[in-house]
C-alpha cells in the first residue's frame, strides 16, 4: 500500500514537463513525468530503467516544486555522485557526493543544516 505523506497537491505533468524545460534545460519523457509526480505525492518509488535512458532527471524534477527538505539518490559508484553533484551544481542546485572519503562530521552538519538540496551517495 502506498501512502502518502505531503499536503500540497502535486503539478500535473505539463506543468513539471514545462518547468523542468525551463529550469533544467531537459524536456522529459512521460514515465520520467510520471516518476517525478509520484515523488511529489509523497509516494515511495522504484524506477527500473536501462543505463543512459534519463532515471536520474526525475529525481531532480521535484526540487522545482519542493523548496523544503533533501533529495538522496544513491548511486552504485562514486564517479556518478559526483557527476551528478556537479551537474546539479552547474543548473544552481546546492548537491554533496558522499563517499567513504568524504562521510565526515561537517559535511553531516552542512546536510541537517540545509546547505545541499541533494546528497548523492555512493
Amino acid at each position: 500500500m502506498t501512502q502518502s505523506n505531503n499536503t500540497t497537491p502535486a503539478p500535473c505533468l505539463s506543468q513539471i514537463r514545462d518547468t523542468t524545460k525551463q529550469h533544467l534545460g531537459y524536456r522529459p519523457c512521460l514515465w520520467q513525468l510520471k516518476v517525478a509526480r509520484a515523488t511529489l505525492e509523497g509516494k515511495d518509488v522504484v524506477c527500473v530503467a536501462s543505463t543512459g535512458s534519463g532515471k536520474t532527471l526525475p529525481f531532480w524534477m521535484p526540487l522545482l516544486f519542493r523548496i523544503e527538505g533533501i533529495v538522496v539518490v544513491i548511486t552504485p559508484l562514486n564517479l556518478l555522485g559526483t557527476q551528478n553533484k556537479s551537474q546539479l551544481e552547474a543548473l544552481g542546485i546546492s548537491a554533496i557526493a558522499l563517499s567513504s572519503a568524504t562521510a565526515t562530521a561537517q559535511n553531516f552538519q552542512d546536510i541537517a543544516e540545509g546547505k545541499h538540496r541533494v546528497g548523492c551517495v555512493a
